[in-house]
């Protein structure tokens, strides 16, 4: 029974031997920090024809979690839209606005520093108003998409504005 006990320690103790040189050569290893100026960012359309621009951050918009700067133009209206997932957005540059579908409130001006948390599925719209571009930093926890609201029948959909 002692050789049994003995056995088990020393397995133990193997164990925790294997995981603790596992974890410092993945320490060891690390992630490159990441410094990119403002004006060294890569800007890309955001889709074929889109007015939108991407800089991405970190991660793939295509394939899952991702973040990103997106510049919409100076006076550009999205449209009612919504995406699969919710995502997380900070004013970076610009005045957005950014509605709800039947929110009565009054518009909000969005500065430098606003916040929105966009739930998926639920229909709104995006403004850039004024003569400066906006910038938006966003992150979801999964793949973006871009879902134009249906039209009632014998109507097109309301495609993004371009202004």
């Amino acid at each position: 029974m002692m050789t049994s006990v003995k056995k088990n320690v020393l397995l133990g103790l193997v164990m925790v031997g294997v995981a603790g040189v596992s974890y410092a050569a993945g320490a060891a290893k690390g992630k490159a920090p990441v410094n990119i100026p403002a004006g060294e960012l890569t800007w890309e359309a955001l889709g074929p024809g889109m007015p939108l621009q991407m800089a991405k951050l970190w991660g793939d918009r295509a394939k899952g979690e991702y973040a990103m700067l997106l510049k919409l133009p100076a006076g550009f209206e999205a449209g009612m839209h919504a995406h699969t997932l919710d995502y997380h957005a900070v004013a970076v540059q610009g005045t957005w606005v950014h509605t709800n579908e039947g929110d009565t409130n009054p518009p909000k001006e969005l500065a430098p520093g606003s916040y929105v948390m966009q739930p998926g599925k639920a229909m709104h719209n995006d403004v850039c108003k004024g003569k400066v571009d906006c910038i938006i930093f966003v992150h979801q926890h999964g793949k973006g998409d871009f879902i134009p609201a249906k039209a009632p029948a014998g109507e097109k959909a309301a495609a993004p504005a371009k202004k």
